[in-house]
């Protein structure tokens, strides 16, 4: 089932470029080496990945961006090294000439190699791309995977440190990267070079990477629904994501993913924003096209826990923006009685956005969600935190305003009761970072 590519010629990388590798020497963490660097400013015409994105129990997707229009190929092989998926795709410069490759029938919770082919070979060198597929959904057992939020496409240890804690995955929870732009070209092109930081590009090749947009990677600060021309926005993020599903009908971009015990819904809080009003007059934040795909799958959701993640956090930033759950008090409350009334156990919140971290536990919720919900905020993975954005609170567990900063959420159903943990780790630049804070549910807890 070989295809043929049209590729352009691989060059040497320039020296500049090698200095970038040379910290990636990090603790037990090999050095990748990309098919090719990026010699123009905007990276147009080389190699980017490949990166993984959704693996579930019996498929994987990998996601790839060719130098030229052209056929490639991925191949698939399990722990013995026998071909077990062979899938032909096409780079097209109407898509940026980015392809996503999907392997299915696949066994679970089994160790995979893989590689994307060309017409004068693999696209990619360096260590053996591999990874793993999800466990069977009712099986036993611990999964951990990371989560993170407002990342710069400069170089960075936080990728690398993520890497080490050996997380099953990662969520990009929005503003990954910030585009602050409604001009296609200028979206793929910020995409491009956030794939190419070498540290990502790395954990990429090996890491499923799941994600959600926030209002700089949705085209602006604070932007909503009503941005003109939020259709090329998400057309560049389509083109740069392996994602299985990208909302419905070719709006939004809300989808979920199951890994063992966890189910993440990743909901869309931009696309659909002040679009609509209710029937109270009440402005719209997910639409009612999302609303039905998320109680749908979450009514019907087997995970023993469950996360509610968007770009944005749950409460208010300050009591004095717009920008966040608290200006949509009639849409939470809306998710918390219908965790009630549908008796849903294992939910927790997630948010990012605020470049501080957080973690609120909202004792008000248990009338309407029969317990109390936890929000746990992760920002930023950059270096620019914010104090100001710190604010007190009554329901505030912890907070910390530290740089470099991502989350663990560890489900472990091993033992007679199954519990869910996430600590907030920061990169210090040395190996798999330090905890700042740490908690603990068990599913006793996150239930009636």
């Amino acid at each position: 089932m070989g295809g043929s590519a049209i590729l352009a010629p691989m060059r040497p990388l320039p020296s500049a470029a090698l200095a970038l590798f040379a910290p990636l020497l990090l603790g037990s963490v090999p050095a990748v080496v990309p098919a090719a660097a990026a010699d123009d400013d905007d990276g147009a015409d080389v190699v980017v990945g490949p990166a993984l994105g959704h693996v579930d129990e019996t498929s994987a997707r990998v996601w790839i961006r060719a130098a030229a229009a052209g056929e490639v190929e991925l191949v698939v092989r399990d722990a013995v090294g026998e071909v077990v998926a062979t899938v032909e795709g096409r780079a097209l410069a109407e898509n940026d000439l980015c392809v996503a490759l999907e392997a299915d029938g696949l066994a679970p919770d089994r160790d995979h190699t893989y590689e994307v082919v060309g017409e004068d070979g693999p696209l990619a060198t360096g260590p053996t791309l591999r990874f793993r597929t999800a466990p069977a959904a009712d099986a036993p057992g611990r999964v951990t995977l990371a989560f993170g939020s407002c990342a710069s496409s400069d170089p960075s240890s936080v990728w690398s440190a993520i890497e080490l804690r050996s997380a099953e995955g990662l969520v990009l929870l929005g503003d990954t990267p910030y585009l602050d732009t409604r001009d296609l070209a200028e979206a793929r092109a910020k995409h491009r070079r956030f794939l190419q930081v070498p540290e990502l590009a790395r954990l990429a090749r090996s890491t499923p990477i799941w994600g959600t947009w926030d209002d700089h990677d949705f085209g602006g600060n604070d932007v909503d629904g009503r941005l003109e021309g939020k259709e090329r926005t998400r057309k560049a993020f389509v083109e740069y994501r392996a994602l299985a599903h990208f909302g419905e009908g070719g709006e939004g971009i809300y989808t979920s993913f199951r890994r063992g015990p966890i189910e993440v819904f990743l909901i869309d809080a931009r696309w659909f924003a002040r679009t609509a009003r209710d029937a109270e007059g009440r402005w719209t934040l997910l639409g009612e096209r999302q609303w039905r795909w998320l109680e749908e799958r979450l009514a019907a959701s087997t995970a023993p826990f469950k996360v509610l993640a968007t770009g944005m956090i749950w409460d208010d930033k300050e009591n004095t923006e717009s920008d966040d759950w608290g200006a949509f008090p009639h849409e939470r409350e809306r998710i918390e009685r219908f965790v009630g009334d549908h008796d849903i156990s294992g939910v927790v919140l997630m948010g990012g956005d605020i470049h501080c971290s957080r973690h609120l536990s909202y004792p008000g919720s248990a009338a309407r969600a029969g317990y109390a919900l936890d929000q746990l905020i992760v920002s930023p993975l950059h270096e620019r935190s914010i104090a100001s954005l710190n604010v007190p609170h009554p329901d505030l567990v912890w907070s910390a305003v530290e740089p470099r900063v991502f989350l663990t959420l560890e489900a472990d159903t091993l033992g007679d009761e199954p519990a869910l943990t996430a600590r907030w780790i920061q990169d210090t630049g040395v190996g798999a970072g330090r905890v700042l804070h740490e908690a603990r549910w068990t599913r006793e807890r996150l239930s009636r």
